[in-house]
């Protein structure tokens, strides 16, 4: 037992560190490995972990709905954990990466109570997000107090080389923003060296940019589009690999669907083979004359084909999507896709760069939501909703005189 609980750690010990690696495809298959293992086993730590992981993968990926659920389920389940020790690190590590998925999604008074948790056992991190909070509102002396608490914690805390490097970079653009750009250069050029050995490359993207930014404050235009070009080439690549783990996620969905009508079928051959059961004790008790037989068979038949038709459906009604979409029902694009599988495809298709969340809000527009129902079912402010389409129209590569709605409709 203990081996087993052994090798389950290890898989999500493994999972956790490919995600900081931004392999989140591999890391997601580990965890369904993992999964796997755990089946009903009730050890509480384990299963709070599981779940944690799988909200910073989809956290990763942009999908920041889905990674509040599964931080939500680790949270429940971490209140059951014994050790007092684990128990506090596994409510601190949800309480942050919560507060990320939070401000993501604008919910800004979720951000500062989850804040507030973080603040008993700050991590660097936590410090550098509220620094780059005042970075935004153009206030540098607030973002240096909250760098400079960040860079403390190295010395008075043993933090991982992910830790450190973000707290250099950090550094470095609080020099940028300083116009103090050899100094800048100093601290990015060090972050990268650390984010490039441990293969940490949303860091080394970060830095990418910030550098680029730091040779154009030199006026070293050549240096500058060096550095944007490594940028734009990594961008690339992490845009793949994000891709791939967002198909991943589908068919993982599509698998389960498959595997649950496979247990319909199964069910529903045991009624058959019960009710032909049924039908010959009947014939031999009552001595049913063979026409009432041939018409009970073909009735039966009959029954069979409708039912057979009707597992076969794979797409979903108007109300039923729009059903799915109010309830945020982790399955309502895999049920939209199934509907309008030619949309989705053509869109992925001319459009690769769009990601989860593009693609549900073009799922909105197809289904005509208004801006505020957009708000409501995507639980943003109506604000953010009509940021979220104005994003959506420039990935598109739309002007404005050109109706979003009759755009989706007509593609």
């Amino acid at each position: 037992m203990h081996y087993k609980k052994g090798e389950i750690r290890g898989y999500l010990n493994i999972a956790t560190v490919l995600n900081v690696m931004k392999k989140n495809k591999e890391s997601l298959q580990m965890l369904e490995k993992a999964e796997k293992e755990l089946g009903d086993e009730d050890d509480y730590g384990l299963k709070s972990y599981l779940y944690f992981v799988y909200g910073t993968n989809y956290n990763s990926l942009g999908l920041h709905e889905q990674a509040i659920k599964y931080f939500d389920d680790a949270f429940v389940i971490a209140h059951k954990i014994k050790d007092k020790k684990e128990k506090e690190y596994r409510l601190y590590s949800i309480y942050d990466w919560k507060r990320n998925s939070f401000e993501y999604l604008g919910i800004m008074d979720s951000v500062y109570s989850n804040e507030r948790k973080c603040m008993k056992l700050p991590m660097p991190m936590l410090y550098i997000t509220i620094a780059e909070r005042h970075f935004k509102r153009k206030n540098i002396d607030s973002a240096e107090f909250y760098i400079n608490k960040a860079n403390e914690l190295l010395i008075t805390k043993q933090i991982p080389m992910e830790g450190k490097a973000n707290v250099i970079r950090a550094l470095g653009k609080l020099s940028i923003k300083k116009k103090d750009y050899n100094k800048a250069l100093e601290y990015l050029i060090s972050s990268v060296n650390i984010t490039s050995a441990a293969r940490l490359d949303n860091g080394t993207l970060e830095s990418y940019k910030l550098i680029a930014e730091a040779y154009n404050g030199l006026k070293l235009s050549k240096l500058e589009n060096e550095y944007l070009k490594k940028y734009s080439v990594l961008n690339d690549r992490l845009q793949e690999e994000d891709n791939a783990a967002v198909n991943l996620l589908i068919n993982s969905k599509d698998n389960e669907q498959a595997e649950q009508g496979k247990e319909e079928n199964l069910i529903f051959l045991y009624i058959i083979l019960g009710l032909v059961l049924v039908v010959v004790i009947r014939y031999f008790i009552f001595k049913f004359s063979r026409q009432w037989k041939k018409s009970k068979d073909s009735l039966m038949i009959e029954e069979v084909n409708k039912s057979e038709s009707s597992l076969k459906r794979s797409s979903y009604t108007y109300e039923e999507l729009i059903a799915l979409a109010k309830q945020s029902d982790p399955s309502f694009m895999l049920k939209f896709r199934d509907s309008f599988p030619n949309l989705y495809d053509a869109l992925i298709l001319k459009y690769p760069d769009l990601n989860l969340n593009d693609m549900k809000l073009c799922a909105f527009l197809k289904l005509n939501f208004s801006n505020k129902q957009i708000a409501d079912y995507d639980h943003i402010s109506v604000r953010t909703a009509e940021s979220k389409k104005y994003r959506l129209r420039k990935k598109l590569n739309l002007s404005r005189d050109i109706d979003l709605y009759k755009w989706i409709n007509d593609f």
